[in-house]
């Protein structure tokens, strides 16, 4: 019976891919808050300077770095009581529409597993700007994975690969993509999984 149980979570466990509040707009949920109640716990966070090899080929990939990103701050996650490290989290932030955005990505073997939502604009009708179907199209996403937005309706409809945009918010769908992006193609140079 035990056993049945415990593979049972172990089955459950991929089913958690974006975590994100689902309650009226209570969408956003404090960093915080997040490393306490992340299932397999929070390692502690870390920093690496990138090598000028390591941003030649980061620059392969089509991403500049800018001086100030040369410090890459992360967090190693790791299972309860440190018992291996489980993948990376990475802060995403920026500015779109209608306003600040703040997110945590968090990277298991190359791949995106999971993203929280820290701060998330609202719209002109006080609705949280991000929502958990554009989040959830890039779990799983890794760098073989297209990261192509869909520019027309029925692009949305016959091409499920690309991203649909957040609705009335292509700036911020666009920010958001590239730096998740952006971050796996820096998980990989730097083989920090």
């Amino acid at each position: 019976m035990k056993k049945w149980f415990v593979c049972l979570l172990l089955g459950l466990l991929p089913c958690g891919c974006a975590d994100i509040q689902h309650a009226g707009h209570e969408q956003e949920k404090p960093f915080y808050e997040i490393q306490g109640s992340h299932l397999l716990g929070w390692g502690e966070k870390r920093h690496i300077r990138l090598t000028e090899e390591q941003l030649d080929d980061i620059a392969n990939y089509g991403i500049k770095i800018r001086e100030d990103e040369k410090l890459v701050v992360y967090y190693s996650m790791s299972r309860k009581r440190g018992r291996g490290e489980v993948g990376k989290a990475f802060l995403v932030n920026g500015e779109g529409e209608y306003g600040t955005f703040e997110l945590v990505v968090h990277i298991v073997s190359n791949m995106i597993h999971d993203i929280h939502i820290i701060k998330n604009p609202k719209d002109y009708t006080e609705n949280p700007v991000i929502n958990k179907d554009f989040l959830e199209q890039f779990i799983g996403k890794d760098l073989t994975s297209s990261f192509e937005f869909a520019k027309e309706l029925e692009n949305m409809l016959t091409t499920p690969a690309k991203i649909k945009p957040i609705k009335n918010a292509p700036v911020t769908s666009e920010k958001i993509a590239k730096a998740f992006r952006k971050w796996l193609v820096i998980t990989k140079v730097t083989k920090l999984n």
